[in-house]
């Protein structure tokens, strides 16, 4: 396998990224407890830039869970990659260290410079371990975070609001966001968010997004990250979900939010009706989701 240059594998990263946008994924706020990035043999949890290019392949490919590993290390115990399968590019970085003898004083002195560079790794999703003793699911048990079980009960009345309308929903994962191309949900398992509160409200963003499809409220959802169309979007989501917390009876505490609105309507500032519009298009998505009859 060629290495591509590192400007290649910047486009390489650029490109992914910009795939998922084209599919109308969109990440939401994290209020579940997630398992790190990580080496599956070693432990070795992901730093830096590393998390990100992670999640991004989690993401395209739909991996379920955060643990990758060397060509090299899954070769020593057994294991294969599956023909087909597309490596993950993180990036290693440290500080290296060069003596040199000063021809003058004859002294040794030392340069310090930054080195890094790129390795290939791939999800447990790719790996094959029929023909091995050393099985990874095993490894995966050991190093998954535990999560303490909730005292707090499902609450049903969201539950059949949400269920009425039949979602596509695949739980488990690291990762919350909504994928336009397959028309899929994907949310962390119940029991690793922080509260049932924290649950439904993520849920409930994410079903605002997924009205969006064309074959509901037809929204655009391919806006790029960080664009005008993107924040509006995001807008439209947290105020939907807040609009449908409260018509739940769920306290969502949409003003703990403020940083994350903020955010976004730092984008839309020089557009001084985007708020409302937003709001506007929210109360429009609440009013479909509270109203529709689904057959």
């Amino acid at each position: 396998m060629s290495k591509p240059k590192a400007t290649d594998k910047f486009q390489l990263v650029t490109d992914k990224l910009l795939t998922l946008i084209e599919q109308g994924v969109k990440p939401c706020t994290k209020p579940w407890y997630a398992t790190p990035y990580q080496n599956l043999l070693t432990g070795h949890q992901y730093q830096g830039i590393n998390p990100l290019l992670c999640t991004i392949d989690m993401i395209l490919y739909q991996y379920e869970h955060p643990f990758f590993i060397g060509f090299h290390q899954a070769k020593n115990n057994g294991w294969k990659i599956i023909k087909g399968s597309k490596s993950t590019w993180i990036r290693w970085g440290g500080s290296n260290v060069k003596e040199t003898e000063n021809p003058e004083t004859g002294e040794i002195e030392k340069q310090y410079f930054n080195a890094f560079k790129w390795q290939n790794v791939f999800n447990v999703a790719c790996i094959d371990d029929s023909e091995s003793n050393v099985k990874i699911s095993d490894r995966i048990k050991s190093l998954t975070v535990s999560v303490i079980p909730k005292t707090e009960f499902r609450i049903e009345e969201a539950e059949a609001f949400i269920g009425q309308h039949k979602p596509n929903t695949q739980f488990g994962g690291n990762v919350a966001c909504y994928h336009q191309a397959t028309d899929t949900i994907r949310l962390p398992d119940y029991q690793s968010f922080s509260s049932a509160i924290a649950y439904y409200a993520t849920y409930l963003h994410e079903l605002v997004h997924w009205t969006g499809h064309e074959s509901r409220c037809g929204r655009p959802l391919n806006n790029k990250f960080g664009t005008e169309g993107y924040a509006f979007e995001e807008l439209i989501a947290e105020m939907g979900a807040a609009i449908v917390c409260n018509h739940l009876g769920i306290d969502s505490n949409l003003e703990n939010h403020a940083s994350y609105l903020n955010g976004w309507l730092r984008i839309l500032k020089d557009d001084k009706k985007a708020f409302f519009q937003a709001a506007q298009k929210a109360l429009s998505v609440a009013n479909y989701l509270t109203q529709k009859t689904v057959d």
